[in-house]
Order: C-alpha cells, then structure tokens, then sequence
C-alpha cells in the first residue's frame, strides 16, 4: 500500500509538471491560457469540491449523526447549479480579469478588490491546512512514517507542480485525481455493503435516526438553512471555482462545465456517506473522523483499501492544490503588484514565490488544527459573511445600483461577524448565529448605504 501511495503521488507530480513549459505567461499560469474544455474543467470542479470536508470529514459526520452528513456537500452541489444557471454569464462578461478580487475590482473599484484578495488569502489559510490535516491521517495508516513526514510529502508534491505549472497543473492533475476519487469510493462502497448484506441490514443495527432525511433529530432545518447559505455560498461565489470558470474557452463551456460538476457530486456524496455510515455499524466505538481510515485498516481487502486510500489521497490533494493556488494568484495580482508595480513576467515569477511561501505557512498552521470540518468552517464563516453578498450584488447590479463605497463597507462588516463567530474562545451574545448575521448585513448595507449617498458619490458602472 505504501508503494501505491508513493507511485500515485510521483503520478500527480509528473502529470502536474508537464504542463510546466506553457506557463510562462499571466494568461497561461492564472487561467490556462482560457482554453479548458469541458470535461476539463467539470473534472477539475469536481476534484475541487470532493476534498477533505467531502470525504474525511463528511464520513466522520455520518458516523456521528447520520446520513444527513451529505448536505455537506450536497449544498455544494446547489451552489454550484445556482451559479451555472444564473451567475457563469455575468462573472465571463468581464474580459481580462484572472481572479475572484480582479472581478471584484471591475465591478467596485481598487478599494473592494484589495479588501476581497485579503480575505480570500487569510480565510483560504485554513482550507489549504484543513488539507494537510486530514492527508496526515489518510496517510499515516499505512504504518510508515510519522504524520508529520506524510504532511510535509503531501505539501511538497503539490507546491511543486503547482509552482510549475500553474493553472494548467492544476486542471490536468484534477482531472486525473477525479477519476481516482470516483474509482476509489465506488468500489468501497460496493465491497462493504455486499459484506454486511445489504442496506436492510445496515438500517437495523444503526442508532435510531440515522437514516432520517432530510433533517433529523441532530440535524434540523436551522442547520441545514445555516450549512446551504455559509457553505453553498463558498460554490456560489468562491475563487477556486470562479478561476474554473475563468479558465474556460467560453460562456456555454464554463455553464455547461459547472452543471455537470453539480450533478456529478451528487453521487460521490451519498457513497461517502454510505461508508460513514458502515463504519458506525461495523466499528461503533472509534473517533467519527477515524471512520474511513479504519475502512481502509480492517474492513476492506488490500487492493479495495489501496485505491480507496489513492482516491482520498486525490482527493485532499485537488482542493489542496486548487485553493494554494488561488491564494498565490490573488496575493500576487491583486495585492503584492499593486503597491509595486512590475511587469508581466515579474508578477508569474512572484506568484510562484507565493505558492511556495503559502505552501509553508499552510504547512506549519495545520500542526495546530483539530478537525477537518471546524477548520473549514472558520474559513468559510470569514469568506461568506464578507465577500458572497456583495459580490452578488455586483454581478446583479443591472437592477441593484451598489457603488463601490457602500460595497466596501458592508464587505468589512459581514467580514468582521464572520470572524467574531469564528474565532475560538471568545463569548459574545449571538456567537451562532453571527456569521449568517454577517452575510444578512453585508447584503443590507450596501443597499442602504447606496440609496442614502448621491449619484455624484456613486462611482459609475464598469
């Protein structure tokens, strides 16, 4: 099993270090010089959004409360169907623009493009490291080597070709990292539940409630209300994904790319889920976030539980590599080169720098993290609560006339409840409910900020 892991992380660098020659441009290492098909770029979105939370973390969530863990990633999948249907059109109407702040910038000016690339880098901190965190455990049950080792592997792989090759790195490991996580989870699930007969027979021995959909005793509509609008939010509005759409070769690509990743996660979603939910028949006294690793220990055979293992492998690995990337791009473009300003070759050179540098920090922050899911909740608390309403706001602007000033503001103050909420320790009335507040008032007061100032304040539309 250690060999299969060591061959299929060689295979994603050297798949990721081909692409290296092309990127030499900022066309061709931000966006992949906007020619990405759609299987491509449906591919990449669905390695992207199947990452730690999809897969380790979601299990653990099933093991803990049942099959209502989905929505998980099922909100994912609305986000992403909202975006496809109503958003792709208006986000590729802006040419010239590499990245979600780049986009931010067009429709508010330099004041909300900085302000958007600072909280993309800060929060996008956590989702990279919540990657490292869980490849650590895939990875250590194999018995060799420490999971601080497999950490540092993992890390080093994927800064690698992501330094190499850019954007195009990223979509063509994406691709193929897919096609393992699709491999993997399938033929666990089929093994597993033809070993314990069935899902009648799974349904008796597991705890009251656990097949209750789509809200349970431990899971209610305030939950689920709260998940599809902090974490379907992410999909509605996220860098990584936006940079897919970016990197399309045109406007019936990137929508027709993104519906079809929708409706692909679907199913990768409810296999995790079935095996979260074996695991608790099977192992009822292990950790929740132990349930697949112990999967691949004790109820498969080795050959299931070495491309189970290849594909959570791929899958931690595509969101790892999709969001440094994204973090490097944006701090390079839309923050570094613009207080000194340099030429185009200077800035692909600089935004390497920033893999590489992102890489380590995300590297020595996951040494402190606890859980997956905890961790990528405080990022996407920041994110949604700062940056998904206005940014909607913007590319609805046709009919909502918010300037640039007013979007600022309420990008700052949903920001700053996102990270009250966020932050461990810190007792505050409405802690909870803090972050959808956030996101309620960053919709609010840029609506109202913009009706009070005059038209002449109001900067003009792009």
């Amino acid at each position: 099993m250690t060999l299969l892991l060591i061959i299929s992380l060689a295979c994603f660098l050297l798949v990721g270090l081909s692409a290296g020659r092309s990127a030499s441009s900022r066309e061709s290492f931000f966006v992949a010089g906007r020619r990405g098909t759609s299987p491509a770029i449906a591919g990449s979105l669905v390695a992207t959004v199947v990452g730690g939370s999809a897969t380790i973390g979601v299990a653990g969530l099933a093991y803990e409360r049942g099959i209502t863990a989905a929505w998980w990633t099922l909100v994912g999948a609305i986000g992403l169907a909202v975006l496809g249907l109503l958003l792709v059109g208006r986000v590729r109407a802006y040419t010239g623009v590499y990245t979600l702040p780049g986009l931010a910038g067009r429709l508010f000016g330099p004041g909300v493009r900085t302000a958007t690339a600072l909280l993309v880098v800060v929060a996008w901190m956590g989702v990279v490291s919540g990657q490292i965190v869980a490849a650590s455990r895939v990875l250590s049950v194999v018995g060799v080597g420490s999971p601080s080792v497999w950490m540092v592997l993992f890390t080093l792989v994927l800064v690698l070709y992501a330094i190499a090759g850019g954007q195009k790195a990223i979509i063509r490991t994406d691709v193929l990292q897919a096609v393992v996580i699709v491999a993997g989870v399938t033929a666990a699930v089929a093994f597993v539940y033809a070993a314990v007969g069935g899902v009648s027979v799974l349904a008796e021995g597991l705890p009251r409630g656990y097949l209750e959909f789509p809200v349970s005793d431990a899971f209610g509509w305030s939950d689920l209300g709260s998940m599809l609008i902090l974490v379907g939010g992410v999909y509605l509005v996220g860098p990584d994904i936006y940079t897919r759409i970016l990197s399309s070769r045109d406007t019936h690509t990137a929508r027709r790319a993104t519906l079809s990743a929708a409706v692909l996660v679907v199913p990768v979603a409810l296999m995790v889920t079935g095996l979260g939910l074996a695991a608790r028949y099977l192992a009822p006294g292990i950790q929740s976030e132990q349930a697949l690793p112990w999967m691949v220990t004790h109820a498969l055979p080795p050959y299931v539980a070495a491309l189970l293992i290849a594909g959570m492998v791929a899958a931690l690995m595509s969101s790892a590599d999709s969001t440094l990337l994204g973090q490097a791009l944006i701090l390079a473009d839309d923050v570094i080169s613009r207080v000194l300003p340099m030429n185009e070759r200077r800035v692909v050179i600089l935004a390497r720098i920033c893999v590489a540098v992102l890489g380590l920090l995300a590297l020595l922050l996951a040494l402190s993290l606890r859980g997956i899911i905890d961790s990528l909740l405080f990022a996407y608390s920041i994110f949604t609560s700062g940056v998904v309403g206005p940014m909607v706001l913007g590319l609805l602007r046709g009919r909502l006339h918010v300037d640039g000033a007013s979007a600022l503001a309420g990008m700052c103050v949903g920001g700053a409840c996102g990270l009250a909420s966020a932050i461990p320790g810190l007792n505050i009335p409405l802690k909870p409910q803090l972050a959808l507040i956030g996101l309620g008032l960053s919709i609010v007061v840029p609506l109202v900020l913009s009706q009070l100032r005059s038209p002449a304040d109001s900067r003009s539309m792009p």
